[in-house]
């Protein structure tokens, strides 16, 4: 179970620090403070009573814990907790500009600092001698908005030949990428496959083994 974030933001050169924590089943509370030089400016306190009352499971509060660390950071970024105050929107962007531009550039300003995070939405399990759909979803790691543009590829990795690409494109506007992949009989155990993410410089990979299939 996560019991609490701390993440250190920079946002136009100071280095604020954002805390998230559980106060405990005996004070059902998510309190976050966000740290300016060792000065709290400013606090958020949400209860979870209603899960506690009905025994929710862990996993909920965990959601919601890091949901509201994650609006915290965005506060930050957005420039909440400016010593002038928060910027308004669109401010410095060309107004000739039509509505979804602006919206673009306001994100890439605030957001892109953010770290990459590519999560696996499909198949649950690689099989031996399968043709498998692959659902691959690109996202900020702390905002979980969409990342579109990422480079993904896909490569099978097996003892017996070299490396190999099974599947490569781009993700789309909802940071998703998808496409089908026909997997050669391989023992199980024997081979993996790889997802390399690449945005810019940098690059994330994942790592799956190849195995038996599921009987009928």
């Amino acid at each position: 179970m996560i019991t609490g974030f701390n993440t250190d933001v920079e946002h136009e050169g100071r280095i604020y620090h954002i805390q998230t924590e559980d106060k405990g089943t005996g004070n059902p509370v998510i309190e976050s403070l966000v740290y300016l030089g060792g000065e709290i400016l400013a606090s958020r306190r949400t209860s979870y009573a209603d899960l506690a009352a009905r025994g929710a499971p862990a996993v909920e509060l965990s959601e919601r814990l890091e949901a509201q660390h994650r609006r915290m950071v965005l506060d930050v970024r957005q420039g909440r907790h400016d010593p002038g105050g928060m910027k308004a929107f669109g401010e410095g962007i060309i107004s000739e500009r039509g509505f979804e531009q602006v919206v673009l550039d306001y994100l890439a300003r605030d957001l892109a600092t953010e770290n990459l995070q590519v999560t696996l939405e499909e198949p649950s399990r690689f099989e031996s001698g399968r043709r498998t759909q692959v659902v691959l979803r690109a996202k900020g790691e702390i905002t979980s908005l969409p990342v579109a543009g990422v480079r993904l590829e896909l490569r099978l990795l097996s003892p017996v030949e070299k490396p190999r690409i099974l599947l490569e494109g781009n993700s789309d506007r909802a940071g998703v990428f998808r496409g089908t992949i026909d997997l050669p009989p391989i023992e199980a155990g024997s081979a993996a496959l790889v997802v390399r993410a690449r945005l810019g410089d940098e690059v994330v990979e994942l790592k799956w083994m190849v195995e038996e299939p599921s009987k009928p």
